[in-house]
């Protein structure tokens, strides 16, 4: 794939030290910069940095040494952070990149700081000098290599390509969050200079196969998958070839026409060509494309349904398949949802369980289910919410409440065991899937939660990608599956981090109380974490349910709503008005 725009990088200026070493002296840092390494609100998922300077006139990219610098601040300060919690314990490191034009120097200069730090440096297996691997492969690489305990992806998803970031994972496939990130960030700010390793090895692996392996055995206790084989889907990166989904569907028979051409910014959900793909589903025959972002862990579906083509994103897409499983199929769902998330397919769920937004939150849940001890700091700083059967939400900061809750409804069921599908998801395209088994011995009363798989605790929607192709190839509907008289739709207001958090801080007054917004009487509910911070506030009308918080990847403050089809735009626009005039 060739890139549209072009890219000219600024020298590092580097000393000399001794054979094979190189002294990076780094720049002072501006207060702006500060505010990027550790910024006011926290990610949600890993840093994302606006690398490139975009000059328009001869549509370039300009990349300073500067920024370059806050990379390689981040670099060091991840490297000893991890030195610090294992020693010099499996000093190895996976490092891969999306397609992004910034890719190679900073694949370049991560390992260069981590081969200083003696770190053993693996790649991909790939072009030479390349390591291109999706963010869900990679983050769900560190549980299934058993020797590599800490992971590099450098991408900023479906941000514009003169973006970049990195995500991070330590022990665990789980976004760093709460202290850790904490003590990267001021890790980052005070370094003076950075040394540079400029000759080691680089040693290669196949994690696309690994992974895929584990999502063909995920798949097979979920359901058969028999239908791909001779069907012609249509795949569509946006950026780069997505090698792991096209291996794994031609894995699975299907053929796999790839459509090559770049789109920027990377976004399958506000990017749409629909021309292009009614062309080249009809040459092929197809009756289904599936969009990708750079790093794909957002997804999109075209589909042609009798004739007429539909777009789904993915609220729609994972509400429509988690209703076909349960009702067609009799998987009995665990449904943990981020908040904002389409509701659409809560009635068919065992059970339906909030968290705040981003797998940061997502994350503990699975740990709490699954037995595995959490670091403090990541349950202090999440939201975590199950729904009883009266649809009240109770406050979640150990397992024990919500593991009595199952097993009371099991009781109710008059259940003595069960492989629950559990769902992690959130509204923006990430979507994992596990199987939770729980059996209690009638004797004894002893109850066992467990998994045969390993698990992984961040976006990866790869298995609910094939899942729903599956399905669609089967002839279930997405247009049938969910109630189309409820629209789901997020639109967002500008807003640096300082206005984030006076918006935030203002609207508090409502907690509790009712509000008047365009003739409409609106209940007040701040969701927080189990710090009391207020993070999302719930706006809840007699017909409309809606959400804003700030966002954790850009200068934004996101708004969500689940109303009427016909009234669904006005409202949403009234409310962001409203916030954006009278508290920002």
């Amino acid at each position: 794939m060739t890139h549209l725009i072009e890219l000219d990088i600024e020298d590092i200026k580097l000393e000399d030290s001794e054979q094979g070493i190189k002294i990076l002296k780094l720049p002072e840092l501006t207060e702006e910069e500060k505010n990027i390494i550790n910024p006011i609100v926290a990610p949600t998922s890993g840093l994302r940095i606006q690398i490139c300077d975009i000059i328009e006139e001869n549509k370039k990219y300009y990349l300073p040494s500067r920024n370059l610098c806050l990379f390689l601040r981040v670099f060091k300060a991840i490297s000893q952070q991890y030195i610090e919690l294992k020693g010099n314990q499996k000093l190895n490191v996976l490092i891969v990149t999306d397609n992004r034009l910034s890719r190679s120097i900073l694949l370049k200069y991560c390992s260069e700081v981590f081969a200083f730090d003696g770190f053993k440096i693996f790649y991909q297996q790939d072009s030479p000098n390349e390591s291109k691997v999706s963010s869900p492969y990679g983050a769900a690489s560190v549980a299934l290599y058993e020797d590599i305990d800490l992971i590099i992806v450098l991408t900023a998803s479906h941000n514009d390509i003169s973006w970049n970031g990195i995500k991070f994972y330590i022990e665990y496939p789980m976004p760093m969050s709460g202290r850790i990130f904490k003590e990267i960030s001021e890790k980052a700010l005070s370094y003076k200079e950075i040394y540079l390793k400029t000759e080691y090895n680089i040693f290669s692996i196949d994690a696309i196969k690994k992974n895929n392996d584990y999502v063909k055995k995920l798949l097979s206790e979920v359901l058969e998958i028999t239908n791909l084989k001779g069907k012609n889907i249509v795949i569509w990166p946006y950026l780069g070839e997505a090698r792991g989904i096209v291996d794994l569907f031609k894995d699975y028979g299907a053929n796999v026409i790839l459509i090559e051409e770049e789109i920027n910014p990377p976004n399958p959900i506000k990017v749409i060509h629909e021309d292009k793909l009614k062309n080249v589903m009809e040459q092929n025959n197809s009756v289904i494309a599936l969009l990708l972002d750079a790093d794909r862990d957002r997804i999109a579906l075209y589909v042609n349904q009798n004739g007429e083509y539909f777009t789904y994103i993915p609220n729609e897409i994972y509400s429509a398949m988690h209703n076909i499983l349960a009702k067609h199929f009799g998987k009995r769902i665990i449904n943990v949802r981020t908040i904002p998330s389409d509701l659409r397919g809560d009635h068919t769920s065992f059970l339906n369980i909030l968290t705040g937004v981003g797998y940061k939150h997502l994350g503990v849940i699975m740990y709490f289910l699954f037995g595995i001890d959490v670091e403090q700091s990541k349950v202090d700083t999440a939201i975590l919410y199950f729904e009883d059967q009266n649809n009240k939400l109770n406050k979640l900061n150990n397992p024990t409440p919500l593991k009595q809750h199952i097993l009371k409804l099991m009781q109710l069921e008059k259940i003595n065991s069960e492989s629950f599908l559990v769902v992690y998801w959130e509204e923006s395209g990430g979507h994992t899937l596990n199987i939770l088994n729980v059996s209690k011995n009638p004797d004894t009363g002893e109850a066992r939660f467990f998994t045969d798989l390993p698990i992984i605790a961040d976006k990866y929607p790869v298995p609910a990608l094939v899942l729903i192709t599956e399905l669609i190839c089967r002839g279930f509907n997405i247009s049938e599956s969910i109630d189309w008289s409820i629209k789901g739709i997020n639109q967002t207001i500008p807003a640096i981090d300082e206005e984030k958090v006076r918006i935030m801080k203002n609207f508090q007054e409502f907690d509790g109380k009712t509000v008047v917004i365009g003739e409409k009487e609106y209940e007040i509910h701040a969701l927080s974490d189990n710090n009391k911070m207020i993070d999302i506030y719930q706006l809840k009308s007699k017909n409309s349910t809606l959400y804003f918080r700030p966002s954790g990847t850009g200068p934004d403050v996101r708004f969500y709503i689940f109303g009427k089809r016909e009234t669904h735009l006005e409202e949403i626009h009234k409310v962001m008005e409203y916030i954006k005039d009278n508290y920002k």
